[in-house]
């Protein structure tokens, strides 16, 4: 039974009145919300591609810091006109703003603008000489200069002396006016004259906001070496000759000999002052200095700890864009900002350093350019094959070095480092001198084997890079360390097989035909069915793209074959599928495309599932293995994927961003420091929407939000209840 109940006027009142304060209130808190949203303390990024925020791996240096850090960044603009200069303050600005909110207190970060405020770059230098860092740092250079002005003085005292006996004799015999005498008084007139030159620029640089210890000792070093080659060169004038053989009375001869004498007297202080500085550099306060300086040209950053500081120069901010077709803009440079100042916070704060030894046995260098072969006519530098993995790996604060097994027999040592992780290259075979024939097994003895795996039971960290050793397409056929992984760690290298990438023949269905690119699987191909797992290394970058590039399969051993202290874990797996397999023989196929158009799996080839990447641990070792040497190669890290249109222009984006990080999470799980997060570059500008300078529209926008959008919202709210009220 229903019951239509009829509300009076009354009722209908306090129910309008009630959804209109309810609206009321909404409206308010959209406007509250957007106004907190404007602000830095609550930004919210809506761009596609993150722009407007820092990634998700620098929010996690900045939320695991357990110390505070202070940012300052010394940027003006010389003129009004200078777009360029606005805009790249501005992108420091607001970056700056991001690195604050995301440090949630531990992260202060400001903009100093010397052309405004004069008296922040010397409150800022004094700030960093009570660092303790740099407190006691001048202490040897101290004592140098306090020493240098006692014996100056005494060698100033005795110039005076000889200049006054020289003039008396040039008094008592005016021949002697035209004798050598006259360059002895020209040159301790000039030792004087550098006396006083070097008093006056060791007390200026001592008065300055931040006394140059280090230029005042190296200017006090240089005179004292003047002195010293003077005093020399005197004594060698004088000895074994008479006063005959220079042209001087034995009186004027006589003087000249007593001024060796009492020069030699002297140059046992000289010589201890200069040994006493002959260790003292250029502080490091100092280098702060010179570089918070540049300013003007060069705008820099530095990052502060409680203990010392460091400075983020401007070419590692704004490097030079690689592909000058990008700059739309007219900039000639690229903002690398996130990642040149979380590098360095994470430097000031990560004080154990780890080493990272690229080990090989002949072959190029992997990190290290040879310059043997620049070609000048080509107009670019030569690079390293995996030059971009050692820059990437030196931001992440790890030490990086090569070992040539060939040539070294001893593990390199790293000073300070606190741990070693070795990367195991596949050993370069001996130079072919027939073509015709396959290459020739590489020359590694067991002997050189062992100095390898000893290493990495010392270590116990270690990264093996795999390569495919088909001898048809110039490998070995044989992999040394095959038998190291096999037997200690429980991982059999399926070196001999290739992992190729098929698709249908548009001619015949029931064959197969190379798909682009043939040896590159890819972990986003929906065709390769490539995968990364959950494991520590690869959970991160499940939405990333990573590229294996000219891989082989990687198998667990099993059964009583497996170590029993060993735990093998996968962290990338090639999911079965019908179009992709591993061969072991090219020609066969190159053969089977030639003659019919297309191939077909073979009995013999290896098909999926299988691994591309595993990570062993037992005790306190662990390892990395990678199917694939190239897939960290410059080739492969900076392979462009496409273009996106963004702020700065078209860009290029790479084609598996995952593939660096790959590598740096894998060092980072090595050290038992998986939560420690690799920083990626932000290279592509995309303009902010948060700045607006101030002026009118300024003006503007901060009343609209705060009084014109919420009391119109009252006055629209109050009008409905009025008339239905009515």
């Amino acid at each position: 039974m229903a019951v239509t109940q009829t509300t009076n006027v009354s009722q209908r009142r306090v129910v309008y009145g009630a959804n209109v304060l309810v609206q009321i209130i909404v409206v308010t808190l959209i406007a509250v919300g957007v106004i907190y949203a404007s602000t830095d303390r609550g930004q919210v990024d809506l761009t596609r591609t993150g722009a407007n925020s820092l990634s998700p791996k620098t929010v996690g240096l900045l939320r695991g810091l357990e110390e505070n850090v202070t940012i300052t960044a010394v940027y003006t603009v010389l003129s009004e006109y200078d777009e360029r200069a606005q805009k790249r303050q501005n992108t420091v600005d607001d970056l700056l703003k991001l690195y604050e909110s995301a440090g949630r207190g531990r992260i202060t970060a400001r903009m100093v603008d010397p052309m405004k405020d004069r008296a922040q770059l010397p409150a800022l230098l004094k700030r960093l000489r009570e660092k303790p860092a740099y407190r006691d740092e001048a202490a040897k250079h101290e004592e140098a200069l306090n020493a240098f002005p006692e014996i100056n003085q005494q060698l100033m005292t005795l110039v005076d002396q000889q200049l006054t006996r020289i003039e008396q004799l040039f008094a008592a015999d005016p021949a002697l006016q035209q004798s050598q005498l006259v360059e002895i008084a020209q040159e301790l007139n000039r030792l004087k004259q550098r006396s006083e030159l070097v008093n006056g620029d060791v007390q200026k640089l001592l008065a300055a906001d931040l006394p140059q210890y280090g230029k005042a000792v190296e200017a006090v070093r240089g005179y004292l070496e003047t002195a010293q080659n003077w005093i020399q060169a005197v004594k060698n004038w004088v000895e074994g000759r008479t006063a005959a053989d220079v042209g001087l009375s034995e009186s004027a001869f006589s003087f000249v000999q007593g001024v060796s004498n009492e020069y030699q007297a002297m140059k046992g202080e000289i010589d201890d002052l200069l040994s006493q500085t002959a260790d003292l550099e250029r502080l490091k306060l100092e280098e702060l200095s010179d570089e918070l300086n540049r300013w003007a040209n060069s705008p820099p950053i530095i990052v502060e700890t409680d203990r010392e500081a460091e400075v983020v120069p401007f070419f590692e901010v704004w490097p030079m864009r690689q592909d000058m077709m990008a700059a739309t803009d007219g900039d000639d440079r690229e903002f690398a900002g996130e990642q040149s100042i979380s590098s360095t916070i994470l430097k000031l704060t990560q004080k154990e350093k780890t080493a990272v030894i690229f080990t090989r046995f002949g072959g190029p260098s992997p990190i290290t350019p040879d310059f043997s072969q620049f070609n000048p006519m080509q107009r670019r530098m030569p690079r390293a094959p995996f030059g971009v993995l050692n820059e990437l790996l030196g931001d992440e604060n790890f030490v990086t070095q090569d070992w040539d097994v060939s040539t070294q027999k001893e593990p390199p040592t790293v000073e300070d480092a606190a741990r070693t992780v070795y990367v195991i290259f596949p050993p370069a075979p001996p130079p072919q001198t027939d073509p015709r024939r396959p290459p020739p097994t590489p020359a590694i003895s067991q002997d050189d084997i062992q100095v390898i795996t000893d290493a990495i039971e010392s270590a116990g960290k270690a990264i093996f890079l795999v390569r495919c050793s088909l001898r048809e397409v110039g490998g070995s056929g044989s992999y040394e360390f095959a038998d190291y992984l096999r037997t200690t760690w429980g991982i059999d290298a399926a070196h001999t097989n290739l992992i190729l990438r098929f698709a249908p023949s548009p001619e015949n269905s029931d064959l197969y035909v190379p798909r682009r690119p043939p040896l590159v699987i890819d972990t986003s191909d929906r065709n390769a069915r490539a995968q990364m797992t959950g494991h520590a290394i690869t959970e991160p970058l499940l939405a990333s793209n990573a590229g294996f590039m000219a891989a082989c399969p990687l198998d667990m051993v099993t059964g009583d074959d497996a170590p029993s202290d060993a735990t093998v874990s996968e962290l990338a797996v090639v999911e079965p599928s019908t179009d992709i397999w591993a061969i072991d023989s090219v020609f066969e196929i190159e053969n089977e495309l030639r003659t019919q158009r297309g191939t077909t799996r073979k009995p013999a080839n290896r098909v999926p599932p299988f691994n591309i990447a595993l990570a062993g641990e037992k005790e306190d070792q662990r390892i990395v293995v990678f199917g694939s040497v190239e897939a960290f190669a410059d080739a492969m890290i900076e392979q462009p994927g496409g273009f996106a249109f963004t702020g700065g222009g078209l860009v290029a984006y790479p084609a598996y961003p995952a593939n660096p990080d790959l590598f740096i999470n894998a060092v980072h799980w090595l050290t038992n420091e998986a939560d420690r997060i690799s920083v990626g570059a932000r290279r592509t500008e995309v303009p902010r929407l948060d700045k607006l300078e101030e002026g009118f529209w300024m003006d503007f926008w901060r009343i609209f939000l705060v009084g014109i959008w919420p009391g119109f919202a009252l006055i629209v709210g109050g009008g409905v209840w009025f008339f239905r009220r009515r």
